[in-house]
């Protein structure tokens, strides 16, 4: 899980963007077959958590990079 965290960090916002509307897809995914075994409520939050990441991808994968900017430009106390 580390390491998959550290790749995320590493690529650039356009990667990151296509990373999150994967996995966006993959909950929909998964949404879909949580409805085909009956577990509405884990479908209903799996595909509201899934449209959040799809609208909000640009400034997901941006928001990151505007958190370590700035933990790197505060001065050392």
């Amino acid at each position: 899980m580390e390491e998959n965290i550290n790749i995320i960090k590493s690529v650039g916002i356009d990667q990151r963007e296509e990373i999150i509307v994967d996995f966006a897809r993959w909950l929909e995914t998964a949404s879909q077959e949580a409805l085909v075994y009956g577990e509405d409520r884990f479908a209903m939050m799996s595909a509201s958590m899934a449209e959040a990441m799809r609208v909000n991808a640009d400034e997901l994968a941006r928001d990151n990079l505007k958190r370590q900017n700035v933990c790197c430009s505060r001065p050392a106390r």
